[in-house]
């Protein structure tokens, strides 16, 4: 069953990154049609219930998105700006697709997010 589970999130994290990048093409395209390039991120051969996998699927996922959204340091603002908010958008959506707490913690610590422990039940 975790094979099918792995296949479907393969297939979720591409469909990710394609659609905010089709958003963030779009919004700037003259033409009616666009063709957005996508990567897939292979991850079955990561342990994500450890930091070291997680980390090197948040580097994957990070340097797909960098190849899907453009150049992160254009000397031009607009399209550098464009591209990080791109580049982060498509991180985001594919980190949640995955659905994994150890990526998502992973993706938190290098965006400077403080990790926050909450009690939601306790024994009296």
């Amino acid at each position: 069953m975790k094979t099918i589970n792995y296949s479907k999130n393969i297939a979720l994290v591409t469909v990710a990154a394609l659609g905010v990048a089709s958003l963030a093409i779009g919004a700037h395209a003259d033409e009616a049609v666009v063709r957005v390039p996508t990567r897939t991120v292979h991850y079955s051969d990561l342990n994500l219930n450890t930091q070291a996998g997680a980390e090197v699927l948040y580097k994957r996922i990070r340097n797909a998105a960098e190849q899907v959204c453009g150049d992160v340091g254009s000397r031009q603002l607009e399209e550098a700006a464009a591209a990080r908010a791109c580049v982060d958008q498509a991180a985001i959506a594919s980190i949640r697709a995955v659905n994994n707490l150890q990526l998502t913690n992973t993706y938190n610590s290098h965006v400077g997010v403080a990790q926050t422990t909450m009690s939601i039940a306790s024994v009296r």
